[in-house]
């Protein structure tokens, strides 16, 4: 292989990254939980069916003569009108990585490549998996702090407090920002690690209650442990609980598609499906009340899917892992296990906890992204996943190049473009534990 051409590097991307050659992340729990599947979609909107009462046309009778039979009333099935979101991801591969690879062949060009491209999938797998959990959230990416409770072990009142830092020197807040360090707390139970670290460069928004950009930049840093971020704008101190919020640009204006919170939290009309007409429409919340989130806790909300919804079935919890910490402590530190404790497999250091409950099966999944204040009881059947596109670099339909050469910069630029959306058929077999506190005492 000689000189390369622009039709070379194409064609060797797309023979080498057809099929993404085993580059997806493995940290991205719901892409694998609920799998991504190509439906019929109808003019802009895709199709799912939802089955929302039961059977009601029965009769009864004391007789054994012939008795009339009452006409039947069927059950409601709903086909939901749902739209899929586009999302789009460009990266540049320097020319001088092009270059160095020519002569090798497939191996060489992938070899030389692969950290780019591989960092491209994993960065857009990522940003899928948050708009899975937390896209159209009535809190987004989380408030700023205006909290009055103790936090990381300090007391804070409306979210004025001082915390200690890793090299022992202090860092005061007050309503949440510290404005001369351009540092924004996140509420108690809105910040996940997950989704902030290793984002430095992304563009962040602030918006108010109503939804209005008040100040807007570029993600600077993280603090994990302490629960806080560092932007490159001077931030909006909080004014309420509820005053102030943060989100990746876009999210402000609805751009991104209908996550799990937002569908398990909704109690009106959500994709053009009344939860005052039809009670299984609606999800299960448990309000944990600022507790660790226990076996008892979930024992209450298995009950109320059981009773609502009549669920019956393997689930998946996924919550953070402080939360998670807080499970598998608790349980291998049970003496003695009563009804509600029925444990089928645990292995200390597993990914998952497996119990089992009233409803079957139960296994608790860590999950970075899923917020310190919520956990997601999910019943596998009643989701499903769908648009025209999972997370590639082909565009459906479209023939287009999907490596090309920059004009202005020494490099060749490629996308990875995803169209898609998770939708819930029967929300009331699935529960959404909110106000988890793992500092709590109890």
């Amino acid at each position: 292989m000689g000189q390369q051409t622009n039709t070379d590097v194409v064609d060797l991307f797309k023979e080498v990254y057809g099929d993404h050659n085993d580059l997806l992340p493995d940290d991205n729990h719901l892409a694998t939980f609920i799998p991504f599947s190509e439906k019929g979609k109808v003019g802009e909107n895709y199709n799912e069916s939802c089955t929302l009462t039961h059977e009601t046309g029965f009769t009864l009778s004391d007789t054994t003569d012939a008795f009339e039979l009452n006409p039947a009333r069927a059950g409601t099935v709903k086909q939901a009108q749902v739209t899929p979101y586009i999302s789009v991801l460009p990266s540049i591969v320097p020319w001088g990585i092009i270059s160095r690879s020519q002569g090798g062949g497939k191996k060489a060009f992938f070899d030389a490549t692969k950290y780019i491209v591989k960092n491209n999938l994993k960065s857009h797998f990522k940003l899928l998996e948050i708009l899975r959990l937390y896209g159209r959230s009535s809190k987004l990416l989380g408030y700023v702090s205006y909290a009055t409770q103790d936090y990381r072990n300090v007391s804070f009142s409306t979210g004025t407090g001082t915390l200690t830092l890793k090299d022992a020197t202090t860092l005061a807040f007050t309503n949440g920002v510290n404005t001369a360090s351009k540092k924004i707390l996140i509420a108690p139970g809105d910040f996940a690690a997950g989704i902030w670290v290793g984002m430095e460069g992304v563009k962040v928004n602030q918006v108010d209650s109503t939804g209005a950009i008040v100040a807007s930049g570029s993600l600077t840093a993280v603090d994990t442990p302490l629960g806080f971020i560092t932007v490159d704008f001077t931030p909006i101190a909080a004014s309420s609980t509820t005053s102030h919020r943060l989100c990746f640009d876009g999210m402000e204006a609805s751009k991104d598609m209908v996550g799990i919170h937002n569908i398990l939290n909704n109690s009106g009309t959500l994709f053009n499906i009344s939860t005052s007409s039809y009670s299984l429409w609606q999800g299960n919340v448990v309000d944990v009340d600022s507790k660790k989130f226990g076996m008892e806790v979930f024992q209450d909300g298995i009950a109320e899917m059981v009773n609502r919804g009549g669920m019956d079935g393997d689930l998946k919890i996924y919550l953070n892992p402080r939360s998670w910490a807080d499970v598998v402590t608790a349980e291998t530190n049970l003496v003695a296990h009563d009804s509600k404790y029925k444990p089928t497999k645990f292995v200390n250091g597993a990914e998952g906890a497996e119990y089992h409950s009233q409803n079957g099966k139960a296994t608790f999944v860590s999950h970075r992204m899923v917020m310190e204040g919520d956990a997601f009881a999910l019943c596998e059947p009643t989701w499903s996943r769908s648009g025209s596109a999972e997370a590639s670099f082909q565009v459906p339909g479209m023939a287009q190049e999907i490596i090309f050469p920059l004009q202005n910069q020494a490099g060749y630029a490629f996308r990875s473009y995803a169209d898609q959306y998770v939708f819930c058929h029967r929300p009331a077999d699935n529960c959404y534990f909110k106000n988890i506190n793992d500092e709590s005492a109890s």
